[in-house]
Order: structure tokens, then C-alpha cells, then sequence
């Protein structure tokens, strides 16, 4: 059986691993907001390249136009 991840867990380990920063901790005062650390950039950044070669590259049909 699978286990199942807490949402408290899962930001725990984004934390210690530097995916994510809680706001406060680095600004002091930003309470509930979240900014991306090194790999957490770097992740996105990962996502969004995938999706854009999925749904806009690899096509024949389609072209990205950049402004």
C-alpha cells in the first residue's frame, strides 16, 4: 500500500531541500507567502519548457510567437 503524504510533509521536505521559502523567513513580516528557492526555480522552470515543447514545438501546426 502506498503512503500517503501530508501537505505539512511535503512542505517540510520542499523547505529542507531549498525548493521553497516561507516569505517571513526571508523578508520578515510576509506571513503566508512563498518564494522559490534555487531548485524550486529551476523546477519550474523545467515544467514550463516541457509544457511549451509538448504543446507548441513539437507541433507542425503551431508556431510561439515571443513579444
Amino acid at each position: 500500500m502506498k503512503r500517503k503524504f501530508e501537505m505539512d510533509e511535503l512542505i517540510r521536505y520542499c523547505n529542507q531541500y531549498g525548493f521553497i521559502f516561507q516569505g517571513s523567513e526571508l523578508y520578515g513580516g510576509l506571513a503566508n507567502t512563498w518564494d522559490y528557492g534555487p531548485l524550486g526555480t529551476r523546477l519550474k522552470n523545467n515544467i514550463k519548457d516541457a509544457w511549451r515543447y509538448y504543446f507548441i514545438q513539437s507541433r507542425e501546426n503551431s508556431y510561439e510567437q515571443i513579444f
